[in-house]
């Protein structure tokens, strides 16, 4: 793997999909959020296709799985 790879992992949570952001964007996402694993729009009976999908579309170049 690229260490140097922005990266989300998303998982389902209770209610909505959540997103856990790695690489060299995780500073600024925490300095934002304070966090770097953060809810996501969808709720958490979507399919993972639907949500890997939707993400990677709004984030190109990042590692979505």
């Amino acid at each position: 793997m690229n260490t140097s790879q922005s990266i989300i992992q998303v998982k389902p949570a209770k209610e909505l999909w959540m997103a856990k952001h790695s690489g060299p964007h995780t500073d600024e996402i925490i300095s934002l959020f304070g966090s770097n694993i953060l809810p996501t729009a969808f709720a958490s009976d979507t399919p993972r296709d639907v949500v890997v999908a939707a993400l990677r579309k709004r984030n190109p170049g990042f590692e979505v799985f």
